[in-house]
């Protein structure tokens, strides 16, 4: 049996995504960028809870570090973009 898509965690994961760009856009502070990660670092957790307990906590552990550096890093380019798109940075330092 072929496992069906969670649409409603891929929504949450775009949801962040979508907030952090727009913060940049806004030229929010770098504070609501880490602010932005840890709560959805928080929903990462609730939405995948289940699979996660089912693991063992070695592989539990690798797991989650990769997948939360991978969701810091994503975000934080979005941020950028937004920083970037909005007209408050450039591209190039010069």
């Amino acid at each position: 049996m072929a496992k069906r898509p969670n649409i409603r965690t891929a929504g949450v994961d775009l949801g962040f995504l979508l907030a952090a760009h727009i913060a940049g856009w806004l030229n929010a502070p770098s504070w609501g960028l880490g602010a932005l990660i840890i709560a959805a670092i928080g929903a990462w957790y609730f939405t995948r809870r289940n699979a996660l307990l089912r693991m063992s906590p070695r592989h539990r552990l690798t797991q989650s570090a990769i997948a939360l550096a991978m969701l810091a890093a994503v975000m934080a380019f979005f941020y950028w973009m937004g920083l970037v798109l909005g007209g408050t940075r450039e591209l190039s330092p010069d």
